[in-house]
């Protein structure tokens, strides 16, 4: 059997590609993979959980424009957050980000993240437009 690389696979962290793709369609839906607060050089940036909640639904919502949706056709999102202290600062971003929109269901837990430094994570589920 051989394997081609997926198109939406992303891109390699510290040599390790990990198997996953970045979204997939099924049913109507668009399933988007967890999203960290990567910037340039697949590095984790933002100061705090606000700033980089407001990356992860930055890189969701670039990856629904792919598919001509954006953040308002998101109806439910799982987030993982490093620290339980950081939630009323985490909702107050993501509020903000969903502002005038009708709010996605949404799960938020504490988990230890894979990638060091990384605040939150944030993965989305959208429907696609007829």
């Amino acid at each position: 059997m051989t394997l081609r690389a997926d198109a939406n696979a992303p891109p390699p962290v510290e040599g390790l590609r990990p198997h996953f793709s970045v979204l997939r369609e099924a049913k109507g839906f668009i399933f988007v993979s967890g999203q960290l607060p990567f910037g340039p050089e697949m590095r984790i940036t933002g100061k705090d959980v606000a700033e980089q909640t407001q990356i992860c639904l930055g890189h969701i919502a670039r990856i629904l424009r792919e598919r001509d949706l954006d953040l308002s056709d998101v109806v439910k999102t799982t987030v993982w957050l490093a620290r339980v202290e950081d939630f009323p600062a985490f909702n107050r971003a993501y509020a903000e980000a969903f502002n005038g929109m009708a709010t996605p269901a949404r799960s938020t837990v504490r988990a230890d993240l894979m990638v060091p430094g990384a605040l939150v994570e944030i993965e989305a589920i959208a429907e696609v437009r007829e």
